[in-house]
């Protein structure tokens, strides 16, 4: 008999790193062959305009949201518990309340966090003392060793997982060889933002770069994708394209998704990606550009710099620099890049199949 796995998680919509990876696990063929599933969704508004926004209907779905547990935790029985936990704030109060439901009815539980904070929360005494007791006797999955000194001072490394990030391979071979080679032909250089337009993601240090392989007479265009995240930050960005008079080579498309998104990313030659988010911890977008051949070139964040582990995968500086960022591009813009070793990569290390059967392996481990 199959043993039963219970997901606790934010599930897509939106669609966000956290909610598409929890999906990606929960509909896996790979680990449903060997276990009994069931999911249930928490702490997800409709759209990202209202992640980390609190209301009175969210207030009332937590108490909702106990009861289902409760009962799915008598009904469905779960032999294991993979509960994608926030670290912080009100979302994590509240997922430690499910947690603490799950371990009253002395569950198995595997965490797994996909974001950052928890060191700032646990210089308080009493902040150490919950998370301590929250974690007590339990596994925890993380995206990266990197990513442990994050929780070194709350659960100790011998209850700790390691399972990279992996992401759907929806590019066959040949296709790919054929988007390589018609990228290889070009001779203006495609550059590629892509995220939620906010200043923490780094547009504007985009911007910068750009200005700067313009004056030194670069051949290039920047497409910049996503969608507008912060008050007054569109007038902002457009103020710095008008100041730099770049507005014939950066062009804003907007967000684009599957298809859309696809076609961008077939044409791109480089993924500039200088994130100073103080939670990223491991980005799927540079997963996606992997998967298309493409160089990223970002900032030491997360686990960003064990993903970009190698020069042909890309650079990263260590000191958050643009201008290090600008001077390694400008570097490499005229020059081939090795496309082909890097999507060899990607099928390597982070085809979705790979994480799906890493996580499979833990269940079966823990859920005996």
């Amino acid at each position: 008999m199959k043993k039963k796995v219970l997901f606790i998680g934010r599930f897509p919509p939106p669609v966000h790193g956290a909610a598409k990876v929890n999906e990606n696990y929960f509909d896996s063929k790979i680990i449903r062959k060997y276990f009994n599933l069931e999911k249930i969704r928490i702490g997800c508004p409709d759209n990202l305009e209202k992640l980390g926004k609190f209301n009175k209907k969210r207030f009332f779905e937590v108490f909702s949201t106990a009861r289902n547990l409760k009962k799915r935790l008598s009904s469905f029985n779960p032999d294991l518990i993979y509960f994608e936990i926030a670290p912080t704030g009100l979302a994590f109060l509240r997922d430690s309340l499910y947690a603490l439901i799950c371990k009253f009815f002395n569950k198995k539980i595997i965490f797994q966090i996909h974001a950052r904070g928890i060191p700032k929360k646990v210089k308080n005494t009493f902040w150490k003392r919950y998370y301590k007791f929250v974690f007590k006797n339990t596994k925890m999955i993380l995206l990266s060793n990197l990513l442990y000194p994050e929780v070194k001072d709350i659960i100790p490394k011998k209850n700790i997982f390691v399972l990279p990030n992996g992401i759907e391979n929806n590019v066959q071979e040949n296709n790919i060889n054929k988007i390589i080679n018609n990228r290889n032909k070009k001779k203006k250089k495609t550059l590629l933002f892509i995220s939620n337009m906010v200043e923490s993601k780094g547009a504007l240090d985009v911007l910068k770069i750009c200005n700067e392989l313009n004056n030194k007479k670069n051949n290039f265009e920047c497409l910049f994708v996503g969608p507008w995240q912060e008050q007054g930050f569109e007038e902002k960005w457009k103020r710095m394209l008008k100041e730099y008079k770049l507005e014939k080579k950066c062009k804003y498309l907007g967000p684009k998704y599957r298809k859309d998104k696809a076609k961008i990313l077939a044409k791109t030659d480089f993924l500039i990606f200088p994130t100073k988010y103080p939670n990223e911890s491991f980005p799927l977008v540079i997963l996606e550009a992997f998967m298309m051949g493409i160089p990223v070139f970002s900032y030491d964040q997360g686990a960003i710099k064990e993903i970009i582990s190698k020069n042909f995968l890309g650079f990263v500086s260590n000191k958050k620099n643009w201008k290090e960022l600008a001077k390694e591009l400008g570097r490499r813009i005229s020059k081939k890049q090795k496309n082909k070793e890097i999507r060899e990569h990607f099928n390597k290390f982070y085809d979705l199949k790979i994480a799906e059967d890493n996580l499979r392996k833990i269940f079966t481990k823990e859920a005996k």
